[in-house]
C-alpha cells in the first residue's frame, strides 16, 4: 500500500441502537463501502476501537447512549460528530430504511461535510460530564414528579368515586392528615392508605434525588449564587438553568439563548404584519418547566 493510500481519511457512519450498532465506512479517494455490525459489549467495543485510527472521522445520530459511545471513541479518532437526529432528514426521506442504509447515508454525508469543509449537518452540543450528570438527575427527578402527580390524582379519583368531598386545595401534607381522619369504608380506607404510603415513599425518593442534584451542582456555586439573587429563582431552578445552558459562551446573542430555553416565541414580520409564533420545540424545556412553576407558586400564595 502506498503512503498516499495509507493516510487517506476514513469516514464511518454509525447506526446506533440499544444493544448493537452498524457501521458503514467510506474512504477519501474511494467509492467502496465497508459494512460491519458490532454488539455493545466490552469485547466488540474493543474490537471496533482497534479498527480505528487518527485519520478516521465518525458520525452518529443523537440517542440515549450516543454521548457515552462518543466519549469512548474520541481518543482514537480525528473527530466524533453527534448529529441532531431531528434535523438529519436524509435518513427519514429514504424509501428503503434499514440499519445498513442508515449507516451508509450518514457515512456519505460525513464524507461530503469533511471534504467540503461546510457544516451540512447540525451537531449536538456535548456538555461536560458534570452537566450530563445534572441533566440525567433532573430527568430522574421529573420522573418521580410525574409518578407523584399520578398517585395524588388517583387518591382524588378514589374519593370522588365514593362521594367523598375533599376540602379545597392541593394534596398537601395538611390535606393528607385530613384524609386520614375521614370516615371511610374499609375497602376505600385500605386503597387510600396504600396510595398515601406510596406517595410518601415517592416524595422521600424525590427528595434524595434533589439532594444529589445539589451535591453535584456544588461545582457551580458562583452561577447558582448569582441566579438565586433574582426573586423567584430557587437553588433547584438555578441548577436547572445551569444544566440547560451549560456554557453561555456557545450562544451568539441573547436571542439564541432565549430561543434555546423556550422563554420567547419566534416572530415573523413582513411589511406592517407581525406574527407571534410558537416557541422553539427543538430546544430544551427543563428550565422553563421550573420557571413556570414559580409563576404558579406566586399565584397560589395570594389572590392579589
Amino acid at each position: 500500500m502506498s503512503n498516499k493510500e495509507s493516510i487517506q481519511k476514513r469516514f464511518i457512519g454509525v447506526g446506533l441502537h440499544t444493544n448493537r450498532f452498524n457501521i458503514c465506512e467510506t474512504k477519501e479517494n474511494s467509492e467502496e463501502r465497508f459494512h460491519e455490525q458490532y454488539t455493545i459489549n466490552e469485547l466488540d467495543l474493543q474490537r471496533f476501537i482497534n479498527y480505528l485510527d487518527m485519520n478516521t472521522f465518525v458520525m452518529m445520530e443523537a440517542c440515549a447512549n450516543s454521548f457515552k459511545l462518543s466519549a469512548l471513541l474520541k481518543p482514537y479518532v480525528a473527530e466524533v460528530i453527534i448529529a441532531d437526529s431531528r434535523k438529519l432528514k436524509i435518513i427519514s426521506q429514504t424509501n428503503k430504511k434499514t440499519d445498513k442504509v442508515d449507516a451508509e447515508k450518514i457515512s456519505t454525508m460525513l464524507k461530503m461535510q469533511i471534504i467540503s469543509g461546510e457544516r451540512l449537518i447540525n451537531e449536538v452540543y456535548i456538555p461536560e460530564e458534570k452537566i450530563q450528570t445534572l441533566r440525567s438527575l433532573f430527568t430522574t427527578y421529573n420522573q418521580f414528579k410525574k409518578h407523584i402527580t399520578m398517585v395524588k390524582n388517583y387518591i382524588h379519583s378514589l374519593l370522588k368515586q365514593n362521594l367523598v368531598v375533599l376540602p379545597e386545595g392541593v394534596l398537601s401534607k395538611m390535606m393528607i392528615t385530613k384524609i386520614k381522619k375521614l370516615e371511610l369504608t374499609e375497602s376505600l380506607r385500605f386503597q387510600v392508605d396504600i396510595f398515601i404510603e406510596e406517595l410518601s415513599n415517592l416524595e422521600e425518593k424525590q427528595g434524595r434525588v434533589e439532594n444529589q442534584i445539589k451535591i453535584i451542582g456544588a461545582k457551580y456555586y458562583e452561577e447558582v449564587e448569582l441566579l438565586t439573587s433574582i426573586k423567584g429563582i430557587s437553588v433547584l431552578s438555578a441548577l436547572a438553568l445551569v444544566a440547560d445552558i451549560a456554557d453561555v459562551e456557545r450562544f451568539p446573542n441573547a436571542k439564541h439563548l432565549c430561543s434555546y430555553l423556550r422563554s420567547a416565541p419566534s416572530v415573523e414580520s413582513s411589511n406592517d404584519v407581525t406574527r407571534i409564533k410558537s416557541t422553539n420545540k427543538l430546544s430544551r424545556k427543563l428550565s422553563m418547566t421550573f420557571l413556570t412553576q414559580s409563576i404558579s407558586h406566586f399565584k397560589n400564595t395570594s389572590p392579589s
